[in-house]
């Protein structure tokens, strides 16, 4: 190969160092051999990573996890992207392409789906790709939320909690777009991270032990960050509880505010202005990009509509 030719080719067993070499020179967040393990396990038809090489040197990594999403009350298995680096922006754009190609070829995914920490760094290969803007909420403030909360209690999640199978089929109807949040989805997504401590509840009313809310709270030393969260919209004051519960965090952790992604749920963004969140004018607002492998999916409708937390959409940093 020359020095201009980039060689792109699917992910293989032992690719780990290489690989980990250019994203931790390309990326403000490094990652380790161990992280690398738990975000890309085996998977039955083999890991969703593209990499391109440059001389015998890995020049561009591109890799997603399978997620299965409903439209509509309609199943799909979909792709998100989490992991993008390359030395150049033109290698990125080109190992999403071959990305999208690769995954779309086989007609296992039907969707590709990403997110970016603005819409300024939506680069090449979701470029023209149908996108929407995130919603970021944050209060600096916590207030007291109201006593009806003390009508419920919560308790630590386990990493397999099949309650929230039974929450899922509950409160589905209130997200007819969106990625399956069942016992599956929090396993894979939020148990056993080998850097980043996952605050996960459980809220069930007093005197039961039916799941009527879940979320998942992260403490990076300056914001209690709310990485997701699904409630059973019957249950307004489960998610007061869970208001209360991110304010407690903030006070043991000394954080300094809270923070949230939304969209597709006004519900639930109604409820938080009561509680204090506002929208965070500081910065531009994260972006979520798809696009469709299949003519039967429109890529539109699922950005337009999902219900997207921060859990959908980690910006990747090419």
């Amino acid at each position: 190969m020359d020095s201009g030719t980039l060689n792109l080719r699917a992910y293989r067993e032992g690719d780990e160092a290489a690989i980990l070499r250019t994203l931790n020179q390309t990326s403000r967040a490094a990652c380790s051999l161990d992280e690398w393990a738990w975000l890309f396990s085996p998977e039955e038809d083999g890991r969703v990573v593209v990499v391109g090489e440059r001389k015998g040197e890995v020049a561009a990594v591109c890799g997603g996890t399978p997620a299965r999403v409903v439209v509509d009350g309609r199943e799909w298995t979909a792709v998100e992207l989490r992991k993008l680096a390359s030395t150049n922006r033109d290698d990125a754009g080109r190992v999403v392409d071959h990305f999208i190609e690769t995954i779309g070829s086989d007609g296992r995914l039907a969707l590709a789906i990403a997110a970016f920490d603005s819409e300024a760094k939506v680069h090449s290969g979701f470029d023209g790709a149908a996108h929407s803007r995130l919603s970021v909420l944050v209060r600096k403030q916590p207030t007291a939320a109201p006593l009806g909360r003390l009508l419920y209690r919560a308790e630590p999640a386990r990493d397999w909690e099949p309650r929230l199978d039974k929450l899922w089929r509950r409160a589905h109807d209130s997200y007819p777009v969106a990625v399956v949040r069942d016992a599956d989805r929090a396993l894979r997504r939020f148990a056993a991270h080998p850097k980043i401590r996952h605050h996960r509840f459980i809220v069930c009313p007093r005197f039961s032990n039916r799941a009527v809310a879940f979320a998942v709270f992260t403490i990076d030393g300056v914001r209690c960050r709310w990485l997701d969260f699904l409630w059973d919209h019957d249950h307004p004051r489960a998610l007061d509880l869970l208001v209360h519960i991110s304010g407690r965090l903030i006070r043991q952790f000394g954080a300094a505010s809270e923070e949230l992604w939304l969209a597709g749920d006004d519900e639930a963004r109604a409820l938080l202005t009561k509680r204090g969140f506002g929208p965070d004018e500081t910065s531009p607002p994260p972006v979520v990009a798809a696009r469709s492998l299949t003519p039967e999916l429109d890529a539109r409708t699922f950005v337009e509509r999902a219900y997207i937390t921060m859990a959908d959409a980690t910006g990747l940093d090419p």
